[in-house]
């Protein structure tokens, strides 16, 4: 059977199982796309199918350009990746002076400045970019500098934003005029509103509930209040993880990462920075999703992982953004590239379905990746309660709050986190953050549980302090959403 065709009927008699609305994949192998194609429904409601030009977005794949960008800027001299980020950016501070002083664009980059991930403020937050950036001098660090790995976000923003400063250009239009334009990725953009305008682009979903099997139903678009296309001011998270495009034009990106940075005959960035790009740079201490015996050596590069699969190196990124999941993967001594993206939130079937493609061009027959993911993920929501309670703690029965519900209505306010918002309702409180609002049901004493399967925070706790009056001054809450940071404090302001 030729391989190509094998791979197609694959990914089709699975889509159903993923009970997911689509995928497209896009194979490079040897120079040459071999496949650009999608499968399923970009918008299930119209009944309109995808395609090989249907937009998606991509999520955290966005971080691989971001860093190709530097690479580009290193290249031309106006910057240096083990130069302190403050010799280009002086108002850009950590909450450790010693990270301030010594932190570098490589630092930025591969995610070793010792702060955990800090996501859920800038999700539906009001925040600049500059300002995001500007918000790491709140973050509070759970590991030395540089001794741990650990994904982070607004680092990437910050990286987007010394892009702009020494380019004069924004991040969006430095990316497009360097990099998209000279590969020719026509149908790729930033722009919320871009997708969601375009003819042919897929449309947002997810589970019903979070720790649903099956079932789905549309969602919206994540847009920052902030993003402008008339004004070409992009999402203030953009350099993290805002791109939009398609499997057409992510085999381009495939191929001119391949191919050590050249598009034809033009070598747009030096081989040597590529090698940079491609090159362990942080070890991980374990996977970021779980591990397999077919898998080993994890680090992080520049805006990659690095890793083997079944003894070859491995170059991937993955994406999630609201209804959308990607992954972009290489393995470069095989001249292969996979790309899969899909309309649908936290989805593994870019991976089930990227790990059988790898296994089909190296002989493989006995990963059975797809009914594997499928395993992982029940048993994950399967334990969910579990972890839930283990990081709860036990309910201590037959207490009540020390005061009257309406004495812990009022803001409470994290320099990093902003505000957080207790209402009081006739189902009793509520708990309002970047706009998000979810009913609070009493754990015990002073602790109150997010009472909202839906909620980023559902099921978790937050607990109400006093100061030595008696009267409720404060929330402590795990907001960080990493067990290795503390928990953030939020101070209640007080009326004028």
């Amino acid at each position: 059977m030729n391989k190509v065709s094998g791979i197609r009927d694959q990914i089709i008699q699975e889509l159903p199982l993923w009970d997911q609305p689509s995928i497209s994949v896009g194979i490079v192998k040897d120079g040459k796309v071999v496949l650009a194609e999608g499968f399923g429904y970009a918008d299930v409601e119209k009944n309109e199918k995808a395609n090989q030009e249907t937009m998606y977005q991509i999520g955290s794949c966005s971080k691989a350009f971001t860093a190709a960008a530097v690479a580009l800027l290193v290249d031309q001299g106006k910057l240096q990746w083990d130069r302190p980020v403050q010799d280009y950016m002086p108002w850009l501070e950590f909450k450790d002076p010693f990270t301030t002083a010594h932190v570098t664009v490589r630092d930025l980059l591969c995610h070793r400045t010792g702060l955990p991930r800090h996501d859920a403020y800038w999700i539906n937050g009001p925040w600049t970019r500059r300002e995001m950036a500007e918000n790491l001098r709140n973050m509070e660090p759970a590991w030395s500098f540089r001794s741990h790995w650990c994904y982070q976000n607004t680092c990437y923003v910050a990286a987007g934003m010394l892009i702009e400063e020494v380019s004069g250009m924004s991040w969006e239009d430095f990316v497009r005029v360097n990099l998209l334009e000279p590969l020719e990725m026509t149908r790729t953009t930033f722009y919320v509103d871009a997708i969601r305008g375009d003819e042919n682009h897929a449309e947002p979903y997810s589970r019903l509930l979070p720790t649903d099997m099956k079932g789905y139903e549309k969602i919206s678009f994540l847009k920052s209040d902030r993003e402008d296309i008339e004004k070409g001011v992009g999402a203030p998270y953009g350099p993290a993880g805002s791109i939009m495009s398609t499997v057409t034009d992510m085999c381009k990106w495939v191929l001119f990462n391949l191919q050590e940075g050249k598009v034809g005959d033009r070598q747009l960035i030096s081989e040597e920075n590529m090698k940079e790009l491609h090159k362990p740079q942080m070890l991980l201490s374990e996977p970021l999703l779980v591990p397999f015996p077919e898998q080993d050596f994890y680090s992080y590069g520049l805006g990659w992982f690095i890793e083997t699969y079944r003894g070859h190196k491995m170059v991937e990124h993955g994406g999630n953004i609201d209804g959308f999941s990607a992954l972009v993967t290489m393995l470069p001594d095989m001249d292969l590239g996979v790309v899969c993206l899909t309309n649908f939130n936290n989805s593994f079937n870019t991976y089930a379905s990227t790990y059988e493609i790898l296994d089909a061009y190296l002989g493989e027959s006995n990963g059975e990746w797809h009914q594997r993911w499928r395993k992982i993920i029940g048993d994950m929501f399967a334990a969910n309660p579990e972890n839930m309670k283990a990081m709860n703690g036990e309910a201590v029965p037959g207490t009540t709050p020390s005061h009257p519900l309406k004495d812990f209505v009022g803001t409470y306010h994290n320099a990093c986190y902003g505000d957080i918002v207790i209402s009081e309702h006739e189902d009793g409180l509520h708990f309002l953050y970047n706009k998000e609002e979810s009913p609070l049901a009493h754990f015990h004493y002073d602790t109150f549980q997010i009472h909202n399967p839906k909620a980023l925070f559902a099921d978790m706790n937050l607990r109400f302090n006093t100061d030595r009056k008696g009267a409720v001054d404060g929330i402590e809450f795990g907001i960080t959403l990493d067990p290795a940071a503390k928990d953030e404090y939020f101070v209640r302001k007080r009326e004028a």
